[in-house]
């Protein structure tokens, strides 16, 4: 996988054959902490992390319930129901689309970018890189005319928490690690 996503070419000999082809891909994935940890090469190239957990308050669970019940019951009927909303966002997803590319990140936020990686004590420059376009989505999905501060701050912790290499000497986990730093570079 490494070798594809740097070269933007697949190999595949099998049996006597051998194929190369151009490669472009996106890596999604999940996984489970518990089973081990991916390698910090490959965890580098996934751009975005978010960690999911079961709600932690009564009526969270309740409601993830009632809508797994429901399609279950009627998968029909389910998308039917939730057609219009997500119609809705597939329109605003389209807008971002087009709109993404007009976008400027200003200097400020570039600099406050590298600030936070460095601060971080991130390798490489994937991390301000991924923070950059993740801000520029999150703005143009917003129909804001500019990247700012704050939509830095929102992307940080889902652009850099899985690039941090564990501290011995901190316990804190490394979304706490992320919010600390963002904290003290970009107080809200």
């Amino acid at each position: 996988l490494l070798d594809v996503a740097a070269s933007g070419e697949n190999l595949v000999e099998r049996e006597g054959l051998s194929v190369r082809h151009p490669s472009r891909f996106v890596l999604i994935g999940s996984g489970n902490p518990e089973e081990g940890e991916l390698r910090p090469q490959l965890l580098d190239r996934f751009g975005l992390a978010v960690e999911v957990s079961t709600p932690g308050e009564i009526a969270g669970r309740i409601e993830v319930i009632r809508r797994r019940d429901a399609f279950e019951r009627d998968p029909a009927a389910f998308v039917k129901k939730w057609s219009r909303k997500e119609g809705s966002l597939r329109r605003r997803i389209v807008r971002a689309r087009t709109a993404i590319d007009d976008l400027v990140v200003g200097d400020e936020v570039l600099g406050k970018a590298a600030e936070l990686c460095m601060a971080l004590e991130t390798d490489g420059s994937r991390g301000e890189l991924t923070l950059m376009r993740a801000a520029r989505a999150l703005a143009a999905l917003e129909a804001h005319e500019g990247v700012t501060l704050e939509h830095l701050r929102r992307v940080a912790p889902m652009s850099l928490s899985h690039r941090l290499r564990r501290n011995p000497l901190d316990e804190a986990s490394a979304g706490v690690r992320v919010e600390r730093a963002l904290d003290r570079l970009l107080p809200a």
